[in-house]
């Protein structure tokens, strides 16, 4: 089964489909559905995420955009750590001459 269409509902009542714009030009903000339309009839629908993804030929929502980022492998996570070896490592950066080519 291969989806064939999207549909993506907006707070402002908004709605717009496959067919009306692609997925990167959508507005990022304010979504409260997603439906997936399937080739064979099926229909999902996605709601109550903070994250809705189109990805791979298929379309969810998610709370958790983790795995997601890691897959592009294009974001990288920062991390707290103790203070002193914040120092450290940000006094070392601070002196970074460059990188060897």
């Amino acid at each position: 089964m291969e989806l064939v269409g999207w549909k993506v509902y907006y707070d402002n009542g908004k709605e717009i489909s496959s067919q009306d714009s692609s997925w990167e030009e959508i507005p990022f903000d304010g979504i409260l559905a997603l439906v997936e339309f399937y080739s064979d009839g099926r229909r999902e629908v996605h709601h109550s995420r903070d994250y809705y993804i189109l990805d791979d030929g298929k379309a969810y929502g998610t709370n958790n955009i983790h795995p997601y980022l890691q897959k592009m492998r294009t974001v990288k996570m920062g991390r707290w750590s103790k203070d002193g070896l914040f120092q450290d490592i940000l006094a070392k950066a601070r002196g970074d001459k460059g990188v060897a080519g």
